[in-house]
């Protein structure tokens, strides 16, 4: 359940004082998280995430098959100690790298706003959003300050009154959630996120998380696996690398061409097989490789030759590859 933010007259200041002390850490109310019975069964938590002296967390590894690991945790977290604002209970996960990737809901709750109401389709989607946004306002801000000092909003379901979120920061929140959208919000974006990434580059050879990420199609993985190749690494997972080249992504192919470095594109009988596929790279990345090469064989005439007559192949292309046939590049 998410946190409501409906607050009772004379307990508001209290509440909110709460929520800020548990944020951070300096709160003299009794804030608690507590991991719920769905943990990943039989395994041991990586680590404990502390927030504060009443808030603390175990972080586990869960493997949701075909490549997909994740770093996760299930919680119940209190954020007011009167019981004015309602827990939540949800699973966070982020990536290797320490990104938050998605939430969901515990197992039959729901996400409640103001005055009992629940979330919609919209809402869930639209929080996933703004859980994403590293650089939300949500950052710079108190969560008083995210409200209208000069409104009041009265709930109908409980005695209850609070302060509506100001119109500034409409889009910085669900509307009705703020505690819970805020609450959320800097438990991913946190200081977790620098543990997580410290975690993956402890660990990252141990765990043979470099397989992983070289057969990933997600590219901040196959950057990393690029920017963290030893020497012995390089000749391992050469396949790996050149696979990367095709890669969809802007920038990897090019950290993939340095990877394999002159070692490969002196060699015909290696940079061959990426020649007779050059109409699959993109267009700078064909650039690149044209510029790369040397010592170009017959094979490799016949592979650029052909590969002049295709859509794919650019005037630059053209004239890079005359000077090849031609022995101007050497």
């Amino acid at each position: 359940m998410s946190v409501r933010i409906s607050i009772r007259r004379n307990n508001a200041l209290a509440c909110l004082l709460s929520l800020l002390g548990y944020l951070m850490g300096f709160s003299s109310f009794s804030v608690t998280a507590q991991q719920r019975e769905n943990k990943p069964p039989a395994v041991d938590s990586l680590f404990m995430y502390t927030v504060n002296d009443t808030l603390s967390f175990p972080i586990f590894l869960k493997d949701e098959g075909e490549g997909h690991l994740y770093f996760f945790t299930a919680l119940k977290t209190n954020v007011c100690n009167d019981q004015v604002c309602l827990p939540i209970e949800v699973d966070l996960y982020w990536d290797l790298l320490g990104n938050f990737h998605h939430y969901k809901p515990a197992t039959g709750t729901s996400f409640t706003k103001f005055d009992h109401a629940y979330f919609a389709a919209e809402d869930y989607s639209r929080l996933q959003q703004i859980l994403n946004d590293t650089l939300s306002v949500l950052r710079d801000y108190r969560v008083e300050d995210l409200l209208d000092q000069q409104g009041t909003k009265y709930a109908k379901e409980v005695d209850a009154v609070t302060r509506p979120t100001s119109p500034l920061f409409a889009d910085a929140t669900v509307p009705g959630a703020l505690y819970t959208v805020y609450t959320l919000w800097h438990l991913v974006q946190g200081p977790i996120r620098g543990m997580l990434r410290h975690y993956l580059d402890k660990h990252y050879v141990e765990r043979t998380w470099d397989v992983v990420f070289a057969k990933s199609d997600y590219a901040p993985y196959q950057e990393y696996f690029l920017h963290h190749l030893s020497e012995e690494d390089r000749i391992m997972h050469e396949m790996a690398i050149r696979r990367l080249l095709f890669a969809k992504d802007t920038y990897v192919p090019h950290y993939a061409i340095k990877a394999l470095d002159m070692s490969f594109w002196n060699h015909p009988d290696k940079y061959n097989d990426v020649l007779a596929r050059l109409g699959e790279l993109q267009p700078h990345v064909v650039t690149q490789v044209l510029q790369m090469i040397a010592h170009a064989n017959n094979d490799t005439k016949r592979l650029l030759h052909r590969f002049t007559r295709s859509e794919q192949a650019t005037e630059k292309h053209k004239k890079l590859i005359q000077k090849i046939i031609h022995h101007e590049k050497q």
